[in-house]
């Protein structure tokens, strides 16, 4: 994933079956139960999802809501 880098903010612990899948455009979208904190250990809330149970990350750098995805890379 060559120049593609997540927020310092990361995926702090995912649950039993969750999965991650990278898409294009750079996002990474995890189902499943995650949760999300930044580097002080502060924990980040995702925003409201068109699918239930679904986190999309950041993985293009350009979003203004990192480490959400903000479909910044469609633009």
């Amino acid at each position: 994933m060559s120049g593609r880098l997540l927020h310092p903010a990361a995926v702090r612990g995912i649950g039993p079956g969750a999965t991650g899948t990278w898409k294009p455009g750079g996002r990474l979208v995890i189902e499943g139960a995650v949760v999300v904190g930044k580097n002080d250990g502060d924990i980040r809330i995702p925003p409201p999802a068109k699918v239930p149970g679904q986190v999309k990350l950041c993985g293009c750098g350009q979003s203004s809501n990192r480490p959400f995805c903000d479909g910044s890379h469609k633009r």
